[in-house]
């Protein structure tokens, strides 16, 4: 179980739960990128980490789709 497609992917929640360890990391993007994080966030009445973390969720989620398919 080496690639993606070979090996069942589980999404974690935008939202963790109380039990769950929370990772800290760092991304350079682009200053248009973050603005776009930024009025996205607004919008949405959330935070930039919960924005992220539900792009990233949905991300993953599509690539594990792909795997399926092709």
């Amino acid at each position: 179980m080496n690639s993606l497609a070979d090996r069942p992917l589980r999404l974690a929640s935008a939202f963790p739960t109380s039990q769950e360890r929370i990772i800290r990391f760092t991304v350079d993007m682009p200053e248009s990128l973050h603005q776009q994080l930024s009025e996205a966030a607004t919008w949405l009445k959330r935070k930039n980490a919960v924005v992220v973390r539900m792009a990233l969720e949905q991300a993953l989620k599509d690539l594990d789709d792909e795997a399926v398919v092709g």
